[in-house]
């Protein structure tokens, strides 16, 4: 082959690994492991607002009264199984909870929004201490550590940070227009987080008091 013919082959290989390059690149930027380490990069930032971007607010509230709704009305109905008039009292209870699911609503889009603000100011109270060195790569390097994507559609995926049996976070993210945003918490884990703060029946039939 001719010193020519060589630098053409050269060049046509270049020209190929650079569009794999690049096709590689806009893949990576579209997974959700990547728009997790930005929003995370933006708390880290100290940019809260930023951050917000990456959730849907009111959706993952709805998620979280849905779930509070179900284990408070078992926390009082109990056990029907044990209980007869558990049944009966269910729907009761539904409908005394649904008077105030609009005050319980905004109140926990209002904490979301709180919480998110006090990660990102580093506030002594918020539930966790964000280091700020590093810049995206460590936030990106975090999220592959620490979390885990399990896909529920092709635009919809569970993530979940922490131990498998004992998460630290679990919510699940769908694609909006431009990016992977958190849309919902996870049923269980909200359930894991509230249920020991509810008060169940043990000795006493079921009774209906306001939420």
């Amino acid at each position: 082959m001719s010193v020519s013919g060589r630098l053409t082959v050269t060049f046509l290989v270049l020209v190929a690994l650079s569009v794999a390059a690049f096709a590689a690149a806009g893949w990576a930027s579209r997974t959700p492991q990547v728009h997790a380490a930005r929003m995370l990069q933006a708390l880290r930032d100290g940019d809260a607002e930023a951050a917000l971007g990456w959730v849907d607010v009111p959706g993952v509230a709805a998620s979280v009264v849905e779930v509070l709704e179900e284990e408070w009305v078992q926390a009082r109905a109990g056990d029907p199984s044990r209980y007869v008039a558990s049944p009966l009292v269910r729907p009761l209870l539904h409908g005394v909870f649904g008077l105030a699911r609009g005050q319980i609503q905004r109140r926990v889009e209002e904490e979301l929004r709180t919480l998110l603000r006090r990660v990102a100011e580093g506030h002594p109270d918020a539930p966790v201490q964000l280091p700020r060195w590093g810049g995206l790569p460590v936030s990106l390097a975090a999220v592959l550590w620490f979390a885990d994507v399990q896909w529920l559609s092709p635009d919809r995926v569970r993530l979940s940070a922490g131990p498998a049996d004992r998460p630290w976070l679990r919510v699940e993210m769908a694609w909006r227009t431009d990016r992977w945003v958190v849309v919902a918490a996870d049923r269980e884990w909200v359930a894991a987080l509230v249920r020991p703060r509810l008060v169940r029946p043990e000795a006493s039939p079921p009774r209906s008091p306001e939420p």
